[in-house]
């Protein structure tokens, strides 16, 4: 709960909410340890965020800040390097982040509402967050964890906990594999919060650590790659002193992602479309000492089999012999891993390349992983993948993406994106029909993997990704849609606007457990609606019946005008920057702030969304920034669950005093004119 303001003095015992990240050289990252020991040995591992005492070191100054030293003893980095405790050391807090001491116990005694058991890389090669990823960075970055815990305060304020476990190899996981039971049972100080989980953020590899393909590929040599077999092994023995994983999934289902074993799996379920795959074991490889031609024989002659047999499951024609195809690997992440092949040849080349030496950096090198089979998969001939992202069981997204073209090597090159589907159907020639088909095959498929995914966890994560293959056929206007991967929780969200929030809002709601969160306070009615109806299996959306009116474009069941009008006229109370809210607004396409629409002013200045208290605003570039995870604007009208800002009924308001006025206008219709003649977030009388 958070802290209420208290007048202070130097020399008060207090505590304080401290973020690693935040506070006391954030470039250091110092954890507070519950004993040296715990920041000299590793694993080291430490409180990251949470409360600690210290002591105000001069009064307070006018706008209620207070400078503090820290009389926590122990405070260590990930490297064991550890802060002088006799420093004098101090910094300012904001009011809210101080609370006063009453004694010793006083911490014992609080109970976060959340508390978190993080992983995450400690070795000597920091994480590189890769651009592409966006502003929220990979999943195993401390962007990333900074980024998740930023939006978890919002909502939590300082009842949330975090402590950091810091891995630099395979005998850090083997230590807590063996131990975990000792070290988070009930009595650790964690488990006084109300609800507990772990967060995992680390890449399980098959390849050994440290090898050249790892260290020598990416740009931070191999940071956060680790032995797979280790880390599930850790994973497992943590979920069963009765910490659940929140992050990616649990041990059970993200083994079966992360080396994609279910490609082969589940290749002869029609339904879900996967392209002809068989698993290769590795021993027929090897046996060959080096020569892989028969070990490919051997897997041209299963993938025609299987290729067969899904034609036949799908009710279709099928001849010849497969030419083309994918060799890769599980428990990988680099690109280097996934070989295109053509003919049997080929496919031995593939096999080579991925087994026994390979091309790095100018020199060979060998290949040391132990995994136990590679995945041989048919080549689908495509014109771009449909990338959906799943939030709360509900497609929340479709990004567009291609790799245009084949390196020498074999890799696949050259990636674009494209984050609508007008610019998604160049790379279709203009054929929007085959597109739309598409994307509503890749939905229907989706449905039925969800199905799938909560078969094999009882839930409904808080997020997955599923990529499929979309192509034109000779049939006009019919795609031709296979499923290309299946993405854990942490999954690239390429820069998308305003994804970030929804993933991380999720991820919090699945942390607390609030799989029914319709009591929920701080979640507004719209967003309620839609996790709710988000826990019920997955159906096919009924079509609209008869055809859209002009001007509105379809989302699901429902249809959302094109275009909005808003009159806000000249008051004497009002001010120039609210009178510019009117004009004409475009939806936005593909964007949903807290799960409602946007729309955008034709100048670009003003922005029509649902805040997250459930109000419709018409904000600006400040609520843009935040990626409209707020409560403010110009104008604004209370919830009114299911309408959109056309069909709310009473008069809108206008700040800073949220003044009802009859004369503010919202409407669909450009030729409507207004008549003549509040609790919530905050107002902009600029």
């Amino acid at each position: 709960m958070a802290a209420t303001s208290a007048p202070f003095k130097a020399g008060d015992d207090v505590l304080v909410y401290y973020r690693m990240g935040k506070q006391c050289r954030p470039d250091r990252k110092y954890m507070a340890v519950l004993d040296p020991r715990n920041g000299s040995y590793r694993p080291r591992y430490g409180i990251s965020d949470g409360w600690v005492p210290a002591k105000v070191a001069q009064d307070p100054e006018a706008n209620g800040d207070v400078k503090v030293a820290y009389t926590w003893p122990y405070f260590f980095t990930q490297r064991g390097n550890m802060a002088d405790r006799f420093s004098t050391w101090s910094e300012w807090y904001a009011p809210k982040y101080v609370q006063p001491s009453r004694g010793e116990k006083e911490l014992a005694l609080k109970e976060p509402k959340l508390g978190i058991l993080t992983f995450r890389w400690g070795g000597l090669n920091e994480v590189v967050a890769p651009a592409q990823w966006g502003e929220t960075g990979s999943s195993v970055s401390d962007i990333f964890i900074d980024s998740y815990c930023d939006h978890f305060q919002q909502h939590l304020s300082t009842d949330l906990e975090v402590w950091t476990v810091y891995i630099e190899d395979k005998s850090d996981m083997e230590r807590i594999a063996s131990s975990a039971h000792l070290i988070f049972s009930g009595n650790h100080p964690l488990r006084r919060a109300k609800k507990v989980c772990a967060m995992y953020h680390l890449y399980p590899t098959g390849f050994e650590e440290h090898c050249v393909p790892t260290s020598e590929t990416g740009g931070d040599g191999g940071a956060a790659l680790v032995d797979q077999k280790a880390f599930f092994r850790m994973m497992q023995a943590v979920e069963r002193t009765g910490i659940p994983s929140r992050f990616p999934h649990d041990s059970g289902f993200y083994e079966l992602l992360a080396s994609k074993r279910w490609t082969y799996y589940m290749a002869h379920v029609p339904y879900l479309q996967l392209p002809a795959t068989v698993a290769l074991p590795r021993m027929l490889i090897e046996q060959g000492r080096g020569d892989c031609m028969q070990a490919a024989s051997w897997a041209c002659e299963a993938l025609k089999a299987c290729r067969e047999k899904q034609h036949a499951l799908r009710g279709e024609s099928c001849s010849g012999e497969v030419t083309k195809g994918v060799a890769k690997l599980g428990f990988s992440w680099e690109a280097l891993d996934v070989k295109f092949w053509e003919g049997q040849r080929g496919l031995a080349t593939a096999l080579s390349q991925l087994t026994q030496v390979i091309e790095i950096s100018d020199e060979l090198t060998g290949q040391p992983h132990d995994l136990e089979a590679l995945i041989i998969q048919e080549f689908v001939e495509h014109d771009l993948e449909a990338r959906l992202y799943v939030v709360n069981g509900e497609v929340e997204t479709i990004i567009y993406t291609k790799f245009c073209k084949i390196k020498p090597n074999n890799e696949f090159g050259d990636f674009k994106e494209a984050f609508s589907s007008e610019e998604a159907g160049q790379w279709m020639d203009g054929d929007v029909a085959t597109l739309k088909d598409g994307e509503r095959q890749c939905r229907e498929i989706a449905a039925h993997w969800m199905d799938w995914v909560r078969s094999q966890t009882c839930q409904t994560p808080p997020g997955i990704r599923f990529d499929f293959f979309v192509g034109r056929t000779a049939a006009p206007g019919k795609a031709c849609v296979r499923t290309l991967e299946i993405c854990e929780l942490g999954f690239s969200m390429l820069g998308k606007q305003g994804l970030p929030s929804k993933v991380f809002s999720a991820m919090l709601r699945a942390c607390l457990e609030d799989y029914d969160i319709a009591d929920l306070p701080d979640v507004p009615p719209t967003a309620r609606n839609r996790i709710i109806r988000a826990t019920q299996v997955t159906q096919e959306m009924d079509p609209i019946e008869g055809p859209l009116e002009a001007g509105y474009v379809e989302r699901g069941n429902g249809s959302m005008p094109s275009v909005l009008y808003v009159t806000v006229p000249r008051v004497p109370h009002g001010t120039p920057d609210q009178v510019k809210c009117t004009g004409k607004y475009d939806l936005v396409p593909g964007t949903f702030p807290n799960g409602c629409p946007l729309w955008v002013h034709a100048r670009g200045d003003r922005f029509l969304y649902s805040g997250t208290d459930g109000y419709w605003y018409i904000g600006d570039d400040e609520e843009q920034e935040s990626n409209f995870c707020c409560e403010a604007g110009y104008i604004r009208h209370a919830p009114t669950t299911g309408l959109l800002p056309h069909q709310v009924r009473g008069p809108w308001e206008r700040g800073p005093s949220w003044t009802p006025e009859i004369t503010i206008l919202v409407s669909d219709d450009p030729q409507a004119t207004p008549p003549k003649g509040g609790k919530g977030g905050k107002a902009k009388a600029k």
